[in-house]
């Protein structure tokens, strides 16, 4: 995602958000993983797209890689979801979230 936009066309209300469009994963990849790698080509400027913000449904990475599979070409990049969530869940953080009575946060 490259930036938002905050639109108001005739009164109305949209934002959009600039994303890049990558290939579908790679089939054999894909099935020597076990449905587990999905590993694109990135296309560069001519895939810029903007898309409503209401229907991104999730946030990804895509991590560059060089797969040592025959056939497979270098300058991939490899899907990762919720990057540093995990991450952030090892290392203890948390957030506070208010109950309902104090506005204090739970105990941890």
């Amino acid at each position: 995602m490259y930036f938002f936009i905050h639109l108001s066309p005739n009164g109305g209300d949209l934002v959009l958000a600039l994303v890049s469009v990558y290939t579908k994963p790679d089939p054999t990849i894909l099935h020597k993983s076990h449905n587990m790698l999905w590993s694109c080509e990135y296309q560069g400027d001519s895939a810029l797209r903007f898309v409503d913000v209401k229907t991104i449904q999730s946030v990804v990475a895509m991590i560059p890689h060089t797969p040592a599979i025959e056939g497979s070409s270098s300058g991939r990049f490899f899907l990762v979801e919720k990057p540093g969530f995990d991450v952030a869940i090892m290392a203890g953080v948390e957030e506070d979230i208010p109950d309902n009575e104090g506005g204090e946060g739970f105990p941890s």
